[in-house]
């Protein structure tokens, strides 16, 4: 008598979970574009595909505008030598690419900043369910929303940033990545100030490296276009739009919003930017010290955010690995009840889009009441709360990691 054993199903290989993320994705995608009728916009992509268009055929990158809009090119020449490639397809195969790139940046922004606490609870079959059903859900979210109408490249950026700064110090070319973000959208600078401040030469050098290689690049290929942008364009805060629209969520489109064309208001903006950049930069080290990378990392967003004279809604793609930040330290001081209501809060307010709930466009942010001031401005007044929290509770942190080494878990 012959007995037959069963043998358990083994657990999906890692070539079958991707292809089963990679379709779930491909269709969320479809799903997207449908939804949202992203054919009919997707301005941001059409201007990246004229920059590309426009090394390729003419006319001079930054004389171009895109037809009907008027909208100019405002990115470093690398930026637009790296768009060749969308240029060079059918808008709608531009468009799915991108897209999918984008939404796939989100699944790996969830991945990097959720801590292994929580990994440790999902079973390896689980993980790419959870990945799916978070990626979903955030597209609710204004600024992903916005980003992926728009088709915008804040994600990809984000994630780039995110998955180079959280590698092991000793990576190899750890840092260029960064640099090359910078290349592509000068707004990332400031985070060389957190290499400085946290001692990362090694890091430092290679961001470094990396801008001055995109840099490299854009003069090698397009010289001319190079030495207008460095000399010229980047100069031209104008050419981004609106300052006192509310979609601009940085301290100078609040400044702006109250002031308008006050003298005071400049030079408001300038100090109260260089305050809001070394208190960021304080916090921001205090966590990466703490070994809290990604808590350091989105801390250190807000400086990008504040700072910058523009920061449209959907730059603030940010508060995916800012609110599982500010979960954890809530969590760390007043326990599990309160962290999941702040993480409802916080992703709940942002889903609510409140800053196009208020009258906007032509200049009527100007006459907003103080009422219509607070939901026109959310995206600053919740950014500064989650700075309040992460200050109050990063004593707690440091706490722990001095703890935990003065106490290490027997082996």
């Amino acid at each position: 008598m012959s007995v037959t054993t069963t043998t358990p199903a083994s657990p999906p290989t890692d070539r079958r979970r991707t292809l089963i993320w990679i379709a779930g994705t491909a269709a969320f995608v479809a799903l997207v574009l449908w939804a949202a009728n992203l054919y009919g916009s997707m301005i941001d992509l059409r201007v990246y595909r004229m920059g590309g268009d426009a090394l390729l055929h003419g006319p001079a990158l930054y004389d171009a505008k895109l037809p009907g809009i008027g909208l100019p090119f405002t990115y470093p020449p690398f930026a637009a030598i790296a768009m060749v490639p969308l240029a060079a397809v059918p808008f709608g195969v531009a468009l799915v690419i991108w897209t999918t790139a984008s939404v796939l940046c989100i699944t790996l922004l969830w991945r990097a900043s959720l801590p292994k606490t929580f990994w440790s609870f999902v079973t390896q079959r689980k993980r790419a369910a959870v990945l799916i059903v978070l990626t979903m859900v955030s597209v609710a979210l204004e600024p992903v929303f916005e980003t992926l109408h728009f088709g915008q490249i804040n994600l990809l950026l984000t994630a780039m940033i995110v998955l180079d700064l959280i590698r092991p110090n000793d990576a190899r070319l750890r840092g260029f990545w960064l640099g090359v973000t910078i290349g592509v959208k000068l707004t990332p600078l400031p985070f060389l100030a957190l290499l400085v401040v946290t001692k990362q030469w090694k890091a430092l050098r290679n961001a470094v490296f990396g801008l001055l290689a995109t840099v490299a690049i854009g003069f090698a290929l397009a010289p001319r276009q190079s030495w207008r942008y460095w000399t010229e364009v980047v100069f031209d805060a104008n050419r981004v739009g609106g300052i006192t629209f509310t979609g601009n969520q940085s301290l100078n489109g609040f400044l702006h919003r109250i002031g308008n064309t006050a003298s005071w208001v400049q030079p408001t903006w300038f100090v109260a930017s260089v305050i809001v950049g070394l208190a960021v930069l304080w916090l921001a080290r205090k966590y990466w010290l703490a070994d809290e990378r990604v808590t350091a990392i989105a801390v250190m967003a807000l400086a990008v955010l504040y700072a910058s004279p523009i920061s449209w809604s959907h730059h603030w793609v940010w508060i995916i690995p800012l609110g599982v930040a500010l979960i954890r330290s809530v969590n760390r001081v007043w326990g599990l009840n309160p962290a999941v209501a702040t993480g409802i809060l916080w992703y709940g307010l942002f889903v609510l889009r409140l800053i196009w709930l208020v009258p906007f466009r032509d200049d009527r942010e100007l006459d907003w009441t103080f009422w219509q001031a607070i939901p026109g401005n959310s995206h600053l007044l919740l950014g500064a709360i989650a700075f309040i929290v992460l200050a109050i509770t990063s004593g707690s942190t440091a706490n722990q990691v001095e703890n935990s080494k003065n106490n290490p878990p027997a082996v």
